[in-house]
């Protein structure tokens, strides 16, 4: 039997669907079945919650009566993925191109709004492992869309996957029909060829899951495809398949899957020693020979008389825990060393961070600097990918063709400096490098463009105030003391003594 990919089958069923074995809309069930399944999966959304502060230690509990169950939680997650998303992505990225009139576009494209969607994906990437972005077109202006990890489900072409034949996204949307509530989920198969669209439906007589042709979409005369965008009512399809991403790493893990084990023992043991604290007035009665009837007695005269009967050699021991919380803390404060080691991250809470000094500091940051990189070349190829969208958009509106253009992302890093130092490293290098590279990595400059204009607008006022003041004190020098007539003469205006 012969074998066929998944993209294999759409281009079969979309070019003989009357002889295919399979129907779109069954690929689209089938395939996210198989996502929702997969390990992949599951990490995303396990990230996601450890991410929000919701993570195993929640499934404590305690079935000894009157005993504390505390469950504490740590957002620590959430703050080694901010640190990584702010160290790279919090400064503004420059853009570096030769050709000044593309370099003006693209910062037109990248404004403030673009530049939040870039942190978030790099965000969502440490988060989930991979982070996808789609271009689109929004009032004839291209924007973009952030699509959540666990939404996507990607049909690459290549064991390696870095390149995408299709892709398939699928989101929940609650409707009220009549007085009722319904959940149903939508379905977006996207390719070079356009777009179709699907949706569950539990009226029309489909298992739970299954999806069925939107027809809302498109007309029969088209088979319900639509096109990738609309432009001034021309329909266009982007040459490749219209997404982006950007990966954590190779394996498209989440930081969540290496620190999650470590996670979970600080909550546990934070929360286990916080029940013991809680119990320590909660004492435990041994009671040897006692004289009374029953224990509801011995209560009652502990509370009433804070005495009770015993018999000749009889006594009363009290059993209560003992805990050590130097032990405690000194294990909580490895295991915490231990996250920011194997998370490749800075831990600010270092006390001896502050008095660093900037080569120790340097040294403290290397693994994240050395992460961050990493997810910086990433992003690199996530911008050449994004190039192809922007050239047609810019071809589109009329700003010109850059197709064979070239530019380059510098990100700036937010690595604490001394900013002394930096600035005496960039005028020692003024014979060495170029005045728009000592820029570029100047602590006080956040765009090197707009700083060589106005180190250009400041040499011509100069010159031009120069000027003036020169040609002035000639024309002053150039008369007598009335102001008129030459003073070597002393002739008057009229060229009499």
């Amino acid at each position: 039997m012969a074998e066929y990919s998944v993209m294999d089958r759409i281009n079969m069923i979309i070019s003989d669907p009357d002889h295919a074995t399979m129907t779109l809309a069954q690929i689209v069930t089938e395939e996210i079945r198989e996502f929702k399944a997969s390990e992949q999966y599951a990490n995303m959304i396990q990230a996601e919650a450890y991410y929000r502060n919701r993570t195993d230690v929640q499934r404590k509990t305690n079935d000894v009566a009157n005993r504390s169950n505390t469950r504490i939680e740590h957002p620590i997650l959430k703050k080694l993925v901010d640190q990584k998303a702010n160290y790279l992505l919090g400064k503004p990225f420059t853009v570096d191109t030769k050709n000044s009139s593309y370099g003006d576009a693209l910062n037109d494209v990248f404004d403030q709004t673009f530049r939040r969607k870039i942190k978030s994906l790099g965000k969502g990437a440490v988060k989930s492992g991979i982070a996808w972005l789609q271009p689109y077109f929004d009032d004839g202006k291209l924007a973009f869309m952030r699509i959540p990890s666990a939404e996507l489900v990607p049909i690459w072409r290549d064991a390696e996957r870095t390149k995408l034949d299709a892709f398939i996204r699928f989101y929940d949307q609650v409707i009220y029909i009549g007085t009722r509530k319904h959940t149903i989920t939508h379905a977006e198969l996207w390719w070079t060829g356009g777009v179709k669209y699907f949706k569950t439906d539990a009226f029309a007589g489909t298992i739970a899951g299954d999806f069925i042709v939107d027809t809302e979409h498109g007309d029969e005369a088209n088979d319900y495809t639509e096109p990738h965008f609309t432009v001034g009512n021309k329909a266009y399809n982007w040459d490749t398949v219209p997404i982006v991403w950007l990966k954590y790493n190779e394996e498209e893990l989440p930081l969540c899957y290496f620190i999650k084990d470590l996670i979970d023992d600080i909550n546990w043991q934070t929360s286990v020693t916080a029940d013991v604290l809680r119990d320590v007035a909660k004492f435990i009665y041994v009671l040897k020979n006692y004289g009374g009837q029953d224990l509801g007695e011995f209560i009652k005269d502990l509370k009433e008389h804070m005495a009770i009967k015993v018999t000749t050699d009889g006594g009363v021991d009290k059993l209560q825990a003992d805990l050590n919380i130097d032990a405690v803390m000194a294990f909580l404060d490895k295991q915490r060393r231990d996250v920011y080691d194997f998370a490749a991250a800075v831990d600010t809470k270092d006390p001896d961070l502050g008095n660093a000094s900037g080569t120790a500091i340097n040294f403290r940051y290397m693994d994240l600097s050395s992460d961050c990189d990493s997810l910086a070349t990433e992003l690199k190829d996530t911008f050449q990918r994004l190039k192809l969208f922007i050239d047609v958009y810019l071809q589109i509106a009329g700003k010109g063709d850059f197709s064979k253009e070239t530019f380059d992302i510098v990100f700036n890093m937010d690595l604490p400096v001394n900013e002394t130092d930096v600035i005496q490293n960039a005028v020692a290098s003024e014979s060495l490098l170029s005045k728009r590279t000592i820029l570029q990595n100047h602590p006080w400059v956040t765009d090197a463009d707009e700083e060589m204009e106005r180190i250009d607008a400041e040499k011509k006022a100069a010159m031009e105030e120069y000027g003036e003041g020169l040609f002035g004190d000639a024309l002053g020098a150039g008369k007598g003391q009335n102001g008129q007539g030459d003073p070597v003469n002393g002739g008057g205006a009229d060229g009499n003594e």
